[in-house]
């Protein structure tokens, strides 16, 4: 009677403990969702971060770069430099390059 009665408890366990396993397996399947999301965002997050440090260090060489062009002799270099200007007194001279043998002769 001891092996029929021990079969007996066991089967009256085993609904219970499958109805346990079951609903563990539901919890588990409805967190995995959001940490699924979780995890993304943290990717997002540190993508945005690291998009974020190179904008500020753009931002800072800017920065730098109109200090620099806002000084006097900045400004002087970058009218001779590309506008060839010159201050009154002075005077501007162009070299030409040497003709070569398909220029025409004048």
């Amino acid at each position: 009677m001891s092996a029929l009665g021990a079969r007996a408890r066991l089967g009256n366990l085993a609904p219970p403990a499958a109805l346990m396993i079951i609903a563990v397996l539901i919890v588990a399947g409805l967190a995995l969702v959001p940490v699924r999301t979780w995890l993304g965002q943290r990717t997002t997050i540190a993508e945005a971060d690291a998009e974020l440090t190179r904008t500020e260090g753009e931002i800072a060489e800017l920065e730098a770069r109109l200090a620099l062009i806002q000084t006097d002799a900045e400004i002087e270099r970058l009218a001779r430099e590309n506008f060839d200007l010159v201050f009154p007194g002075e005077e501007s001279y162009r070299i030409l390059p040497a003709p070569t043998a398909d220029s025409p002769a004048d």
